[in-house]
């Protein structure tokens, strides 16, 4: 158990955690480490702080794809009308010994909140699945863990007892209401328990589920069968410690030495060669960089130097044929005063959708590394991609019901950032292995020029360039094969089983381990056997089809096949396709159409953003669907510069004739709107009754300015076209007949 208590005291019901509460949970996790602890599943509330602290461990275990869930009933004790104030105004305005009794008592209920207070969780999205009965006006200190108590039965207690290690993070009183089911405490002592912020209380339990008493030196308190990994109040007293340092040298206070995580030699070398370089190019005048390299290494000046890529197989065209390719996409652009399709202002549209976001710049990016199913965290200026889509979200008003990620830290970093930036930390977050990136085999780790010279560049562009061609495979005894990482492969059960590592495994163990079948290496075609499965028979139908708006912050190849399937785009031109770090791809369900954010820059996306040749299929025309109409209608009518004021029944049954008599549009409704309205009336006449094929060509003859034959005696009739012929005779005469027309 871990409780996390320090927050900014702004006066909210749910404030964030301020700098000494994350110092306290990284001591907390170090803590865990230090004493062999590893956690299979985590359980927190719905709460910011609580949340926070539990992205704050998991980040120092080395551990961001352990599954977490997110419980009300984990909350802190609802103080009803005296939420949102500070406790020495409450005892100013109420007493103190009024207050203190309310904090105190295990029965007394403060005064209830109404409905119409701000601060009522009936009001908040996040509770929106609890029946109004479940949302508390106000709670005593025995309701509060009361509350936490079917968790514990029905929850908690059932994963323990499977033999996994749980860790709670959560908050006082619901963690003092845990202790007091676990240690059955009377309702008199459990008020004399305490838990500090910032130190593990740890229980262990016999196969009947029963607390182990603690063994002798531990650390434990009165009425307790938990011990303390830490002595209460020695944290305390450094963090107090490092405070009065701070005063003394300002600024010192929270600072941690800038350092990447997991680092290899390899990688650690080549960062320290790009600092010489920087360091020699800046000495004579700086070196010219090209923000359009596709991730080689390239000499400039004599300097050998590597771009902030992700090293892919793309085989981007020459510059006319991109330029070429370019202007046939016309990207959907939502500006950020307009109303999107499925997505309005203020976030209040219930419409589903699905937004995209490949994760944040890495080390591994930033070194021209193949990175794979390598796990580095952000770099930087990848916290800064993450953070970055999170606010442009925000800004068009999106809200998520659910977010789901891989299993690498990179990708589950770039969802934290963007949660928090939305404010929606507590929407639960699905972590699953099968949006991972593409596994690279044995060319993990090494950048294009290595694998040049190892391999030869002939083999190298057949890698890059090949959709199924698979690169060499991984040793089953190297540290990048996927099965050799316990922690993450105890979690998987939707692969079949390796009977040849099955055998070895266990020949070496001298015990039976059953291994799963990993890949030690992936084509861009094998990679997208996993992701498009997961997107149509897990997200669809548990996501998408309910109605929920999703979020999916995953990698460059995993995204491409899922696109893939959704923009029907050929798997020639899949190696083609690029996918900028960071920026949200919009996918209106309803529309079938990927739509960018306008980020108030005023510089065309496609000009910001190198999408690759194959952009012409990402960015298709949306499809018009009653929404449209609904919206067209709507938007006409809010133009119009004063209501009509109703008139009385007498005068109303006089003008119905001459209403229905002149029928043409106001002369004051917006005339652009208008002409919207009957172009696309027009091409719905034109669509109907035809095949998809021709449909598809007439939308974008439409929309490309082209004309088109708008007469419906003049549309071609399929069963005329059809009839008594083979399936290819009509197929060549439909490709006859459009081509004439």
């Amino acid at each position: 158990m871990l409780n996390t208590q320090r927050r900014h005291s702004n006066n909210t019901a749910d404030p964030d955690i301020i700098k000494p509460g994350i110092l306290e949970m990284e001591h907390a996790a170090r803590l865990l480490l230090s004493e062999g602890y590893e956690p299979d599943i985590i359980y927190t509330s719905r709460l910011t702080r609580a949340v926070k602290s539990t992205w704050t461990v998991l980040n120092e275990l080395n551990a961001p794809y352990l599954p977490v869930f997110k419980s009300w009933r984990l909350n802190e004790r609802n103080y009803g009308a005296l939420t949102g104030l500070k406790k020495m105004d409450a005892a100013k305005e109420l007493g103190v010994e009024v207050v203190q009794a309310w904090r105190n008592s295990l029965k007394a209920r403060p005064p209830p909140m109404k409905k119409d207070d701000p601060y009522y969780p009936g009001n908040d999205r996040r509770y929106e699945d609890l029946a109004e009965d479940q949302i508390p006006l106000t709670e005593s200190l025995m309701d509060c863990m009361e509350r936490a108590r079917p968790l514990w039965e029905y929850g908690i207690a059932k994963e323990i007892a499977k033999g996994n290690t749980v860790l709670v993070v959560a908050h006082t009183n619901t963690l003092r209401g845990l202790m007091k089911v676990i240690d059955d405490i009377g309702d008199n002592e459990v008020q004399e328990v305490s838990m500090p912020a910032g130190i593990p209380f740890v229980y262990k339990f016999d196969s009947n589920m029963q607390p182990l008493p603690p063994a002798e030196g531990k650390l434990s308190q009165a009425h307790t069968s938990g011990i303390f990994l830490e002595k209460p109040g020695l944290l305390k007293e450094a963090l107090k410690k490092t405070e009065e340092w701070n005063e003394v040298v300002p600024g010192s206070f929270g600072q941690k030495p800038t350092v990447v995580n997991r680092v290899s030699s390899l990688e650690n070398a080549l960062m320290k060669l790009k600092d010489d370089q920087a360091m020699s190019a800046g000495q004579r005048g700086g070196v010219v960089v090209d923000p359009n390299d596709d991730g080689q290494l390239i000499i400039t000046n004599n300097l050998a130097e590597f771009e902030e890529i992700d090293a892919e197989f793309e085989d981007f065209s020459d510059s006319a044929q991109e330029e070429e390719a370019l202007s046939c996409a016309l990207p959907n652009i939502q500006k950020a005063d307009e109303i999107a399709p499925g997505i309005m202002k203020q976030g209040k549209s219930k419409d589903p959708v699905v937004v995209f976001i490949r994760h944040g710049r890495t080390p591994h990016n930033n070194l021209g590394l193949f990175t794979g199913w390598e796990d580095p965290p952000l770099a930087p200026d990848g916290v800064e991609d993450a953070k970055n889509a999170g606010k442009l979200l925000k800004l068009h008003g999106f809200e998520f019901d659910v977010v789901y990620t891989s299993w690498l830290t990179r990708a589950i970093e770039t969802a934290w950032y963007c949660m928090d930036e939305l404010g929606d930390t507590w929407v639960p977050l699905i972590k699953s292995w099968r949006l991972n990136e593409r596994m690279y085999g044995a060319l993990t780790g090494k950048s294009k020029q290595m694998i040049a010279n190892e391999y030869g560049e002939d083999q190298l562009k057949k890698w890059r360039r090949g959709f199924k061609i698979l690169p060499p495979p991984v040793s089953s005894y190297s540290l990048s094969y996927p099965g050799n990482d316990y922690k993450r492969t105890k979690y998987v059960r939707d692969l079949r089983i390796s009977l040849s590592e099955t055998i070895n495994r266990s020949w070496e163990a001298r015990k039976l381990q059953i291994h799963r079948k990993f890949p030690k290496s992936e084509s861009l075609h094998t990679c997208m056997k996993r992701s498009i499965p997961y997107y149509t028979q897990r997200i669809v139908p548990e996501a998408v089809n309910k109605g929920k708006r999703v979020l999916i912050t995953s990698h460059e190849n995993a995204i491409r096949g899922i696109l893939m399937h959704l923009c029907e785009i050929p798997e020639e031109a899949m190696n083609q396709l690029h996918l900028p770090n960071g920026l949200p791809l919009v996918y209106n369900v309803k529309r079938k159409c990927i739509t960018l954010l306008d980020d108030g820059s005023g510089v065309d996306p496609m000009t910001k953003h190198d999408f690759g040749p194959a952009a012409q299929y990402l960015f298709r025309p949306c499809e018009l669907d009653d929404d449209f109409f609904d919206q067209m209608e709507q938007q006409a009518l809010q133009n119009q510069p004063e209501e009509e004021v109703e008139a009385p029944p007498a005068v109303q049954n006089q003008t119905e004739q001459a209403e229905a008599d002149d029928a043409a549009p106001a002369d004051d409704a917006p005339i652009e709107i208008i002409e919207k309205v009957a172009a696309a009336t027009r091409m719905v006449e034109v669509v109907e009754g035809m095949t998809a094929e021709e449909a598809a060509l007439v939308r974008a003859q439409r929309l490309s300015g082209s004309p088109i034959i708008e007469a419906a005696d003049e549309k071609p009739v399929p069963s005329q076209i059809t009839e008594g012929m083979t399936a290819e005779e009509a197929e060549a005469a439909r490709s006859t007949r459009l081509h004439q027309q």
